[in-house]
């Protein structure tokens, strides 16, 4: 618990900064890419360690303490603090809003010509475009199930995420500066980042598997766009790379999970199209093989281990985002379908807990972000879940470690260094009583 004249974090000091400038919370949210209820968590702290009552007395501290830089204006005389703008519609409006506006682009046969893009891609590849607006900032509510930790060294989307023994590796990627193929290895049990050796080769639109304490990463993405069939495995033990069985074919944006001793590569690019096979590979003969494949061309779906079935869900098909679900029965390898999702969902992450699959992010190509979902199987159902960030959030490495959900990095009009958690909250059973007279 903060206490009174305790020094401000660095992250403390950084709000302050941005709340002296006279935006909303919702706009600091936005601009340090983290919840507003967790900007109101570092405002109580702030008022609690410096005495304060107000954001107007918070303001007058900081500026007497130096922390703000106060412009003068010709005269000599320091100006009014700006005007807050308008807050945004509510999100509900807002989906409201862009679904009608899909529509209306779903109707138009012409091509949205592309430009402008921040990241490097293969001709079909879905491009990401920064806007001269501010998308939606992350949502506002009472109490949040999603925690800020310690973000990640290098802003970054389209990486390979895995959690190994006590940490959660988060390997290659896009950046701002271009495909890298950095490791920074994160540490749930302190909350902080260390670095690892870099992945031989330079990847994105990549994914990790996890067998053993080794982490596979199969193909991905050159700087070109263009898809790779080296499959690079890091020793998470010794911090070393060695190199597996090539894929049989180059994959890029593919879905991947892992079952037992064999990984599960789904669909993916391949350089000229979306394709709709299923590799599938084995540590103990270190070789591919091809099992059924999905029932549909499509890349950027997302896919998990839940009981002794794999779960491949969402997508995008080189139009749209797909809200497909998907279940595969590795001993049959057959398919059976599952409900969809309730919006259409291109880069999204998924994993696991509880019994149930959560779909994380997604948004922004051809659909809007305004909730994640969690499935359950037994009643065959996709809810709504708490999202921290609306409007779009593309490709975050999404792992689940010690019974909690982390979704680090991705999109969301730029790069992203975020690292939030979700725990669920727990099932309550109800027992009935019967009163005997």
């Amino acid at each position: 618990m903060a206490e009174y004249g305790e020094p401000l974090t660095d992250r403390e000091k950084e709000i302050l900064q941005l709340v002296a400038t006279g935006i909303t919370n919702r706009d600091v949210a936005y601009h340090l890419s983290i919840s507003v209820n967790t900007v109101k968590v570092h405002l109580r702290n702030v008022y609690t360690k410096l005495g304060a009552e107000s954001r107007t007395e918070a303001t007058m501290m900081a500026i007497r303490e130096r922390w703000v830089a106060v412009p003068e204006t010709a005269t000599g005389e320091t100006p009014a603090p700006p005007v807050a703008p308008e807050p945004p519609l509510p999100w509900p409006k807002r989906t409201a809003l862009v679904g009608a506006l899909l529509l209306v682009a779903a109707s138009v046969t012409v091509t949205r010509p592309r430009s402008g893009t921040e990241a490097s891609a293969g001709a079909g590849l879905p491009l990401d475009q920064s806007s001269e607006q501010a998308p939606p900032p992350a949502t506002e509510a009472a109490e949040s199930s999603w925690r800020e930790l310690a973000q990640m060294p290098t802003r970054r989307a389209y990486l390979a995420l895995a959690a190994a023994g006590d940490r959660i590796f988060a390997i290659a990627g896009q950046t701002p500066d271009g495909v890298t193929g950095a490791v920074e290895i994160y540490d749930p049990a302190a909350d902080i980042w260390t670095r690892g050796s870099d992945k031989p080769t330079p990847a994105t639109y990549v994914s990790a598997g996890v067998i053993g304490t080794d982490v596979y990463a199969p193909g991905g993405c050159d700087a070109e766009g263009t898809p790779t069939r080296v499959v690079e495995v890091y020793d998470t033990m010794t911090d070393s790379w060695r190199q597996a069985s090539p894929l049989p074919e180059p994959r890029c944006a593919y879905a991947l999970a892992a079952q037992g001793e064999k990984l599960y590569l789904f669909g993916g690019w391949d350089g000229a199209q979306y394709v709709a096979t299923t590799y599938i590979y084995d540590r103990q003969a270190n070789t591919w093989s091809e099992g059924t494949q999905m029932s549909a061309r499509r890349g950027f779906s997302a896919a998990a281990l839940l009981g002794e079935q794999l779960y491949v869900v969402g997508g995008y098909d080189g139009e749209r985002e797909q809200p497909t679900c998907a279940a595969y029965d590795p001993a049959t390898e057959t398919w059976e379908t599952c409900a969809p999702l309730a919006v259409g969902r291109g880069g999204l992450g998924l994993t696991a807990l509880g019994g149930q699959l959560y779909a994380i992010g997604g948004g922004g190509w051809t659909s809007y972000l305004g909730f994640n979902e969690r499935y359950t199987p037994p009643n065959n159902t996709w809810t709504p879940v708490e999202t921290p960030l609306v409007g779009e959030w593309r490709n975050p490495g999404v792992v689940l470690f010690d019974s909690a959900i982390y979704a680090i990095g991705g999109w969301s009009n730029d790069y992203l260094s975020l690292n939030q958690t979700y725990e669920a909250l727990p099932f309550r059973i109800f027992i009935p009583v019967s009163h005997q007279q």
